[in-house]
């Protein structure tokens, strides 16, 4: 009962829309001008209550979108109200003919479809409200007053029609609106997805009505009544979308920006967590985490009677590397030796940067001779590591240095001093080699 009592809430816009629609063509049969106002007052009802409900709701939205598409409409209307007024028949505006309308037509027109192109821009940014508010009354005043300065380009001749300047503007407009669209998809995950389908479905209304109003020689004309009929749609679905998805209820809007906000701070906090514990150039465990990581290896080896082996590894006359090539070139053999040290090594192994050009591994469950094993193919890996530079080619090798885990001394510190030890006779006995403690 409930669902159905929801469903039955949900169809009654469009159970209005479609009596309006019938409305419209009934009064149409009538009278065209009173199909015409009554028309452009339902659409000038409609923007004026987009603007409302966003003005009214703007503590609410974090972002500027639906603002400034709020605002805009409101001066849409403005412009809408007096092309309502002007309109051959009306009387309002002595001394005018049609072109005064069709003119006014066109203002709101790019009024509406510049706002919808730039309104993504507010996406993730605040909007001054004042400077828009000054903005779109200073463009508005302008146009009109050029209008009613006879200083706009003539739109509409009696008795000829449409003169060039309307018809490429409605094409000019229908671009703007293509555009709108396009990056309306873009940022189609900033929105509910129903609400990017209704404003989508509302933009390529607006497109064919601004077809259909390139067409018409008489401003009573068949496709001067279809353009309308496309553009009460298109403003009713923007009110679906804007208003009553957007703003009624803003939940759906609100929890989608709740929700990829605490995503980028979860990646936040991963990333922050990562280079607290990794080297930033070969993404390798630093020093400060590689000891905590190790003392827990050598107490769990000791704990368990298991085996557990170290290699310090140093780069062969690194600095030597940096004098002659550069420390660009440095950086690159740095990471080639730890892209090395990772393609060698299992998954359980423990590898880090200990400082400058050494670096450090734990192989847990390896005694003294499989260590070494291991040692002596990291050193072959490494010599042929090779870099073409512009000044010849660089390459290095490695001298590395084995120990194994003594448990009467259970502690990181012992190991690795032994190790290092070793690595210091692999360096006394001219580099390159392996050597064990």
């Amino acid at each position: 009962m409930k669902r159905l009592t929801e469903i039955s809430q949900k169809s009654i816009p469009f159970v209005f829309y479609a009596m309006v629609l019938i409305g419209l063509y009934l009064t149409s049969l009538y009278s065209y001008l009173l199909f015409h106002s009554v028309a452009e007052i339902f659409t000038i009802v409609i923007g004026c209550c987009i603007f409302i409900l966003t003005w009214n709701s703007r503590r609410r939205l974090d972002n500027g979108y639906l603002l400034l598409l709020g605002i805009a409409f409101l001066f849409v209307s403005i412009v809408d109200m007096l092309h309502t007024l002007a309109y051959k028949g009306m009387g309002v505006f002595p001394g005018y003919d049609a072109n005064l309308p069709t003119q006014l037509w066109v203002v709101a027109r790019y009024i509406q479809s510049i706002s919808l192109l730039v309104a993504p821009v507010f996406l993730r940014r605040t909007l001054n409200v004042n400077l828009v508010f000054v903005v779109y009354t200073v463009v508005t005043i302008s146009v009109l007053v050029a209008i009613f300065a006879n200083a706009f380009p003539v739109c509409y001749v009696e008795g000829v029609g449409l003169t060039q300047f309307k018809i490429i503007s409605e094409y000019s407009i229908s671009s703007i609106l293509l555009g709108a669209i396009a990056l309306l998809l873009y940022h189609r995950a900033a929105f509910d997805r129903k609400v990017v389908q209704w404003l989508v479905v509302s933009l390529i209304l607006t497109v064919i009505a601004e077809l259909a109003f390139t067409f018409y020689i008489s401003v009573y004309g068949l496709s001067n009544l279809i353009g309308h009929f496309l553009k009460f749609s298109a403003f009713f679905l923007i009110y679906i979308a804007i208003v009553e998805m957007g703003i009624e209820k803003p939940q759906r809007l609100l929890f989608r920006n709740l929700q990829r906000k605490e995503e980028a701070l979860e990646n936040a906090l991963h990333e922050v967590q990562r280079l607290a514990i990794t080297d930033s150039l070969t993404s390798l465990y630093n020093r400060r985490h590689f000891s905590k990581v190790g003392e827990d290896e050598v107490q769990r080896a000791c704990r368990y009677g298991r085996s557990l082996s170290a290699i310090m590894l140093d780069i062969d006359h690194f600095k030597r590397v940096n004098d002659t090539f550069g420390h660009k070139v440095g950086d690159q053999i740095l990471q080639g030796v730890a892209a090395s040290c990772r393609k060698t090594l299992r998954g359980v192994d423990v590898l880090g940067r200990y400082g400058g050009d050494e670096f450090v591994i734990l192989l847990p469950e390896n005694d003294r001779a499989a260590a070494v094993q291991v040692a002596e193919r990291l050193r072959k890996k490494i010599a042929h590591i090779k870099l073409n530079t512009t000044k010849g080619q660089a390459k290095v090798t490695a001298s590395l240095g084995v120990a194994s885990v003594d448990c009467d001394k259970p502690s990181l510190e012992t190991l690795l001093n032994q190790a290092d030890n070793a690595l210091y006779i692999a360096k006394k006995r001219g580099r390159n080699r392996v050597s064990k403690s």
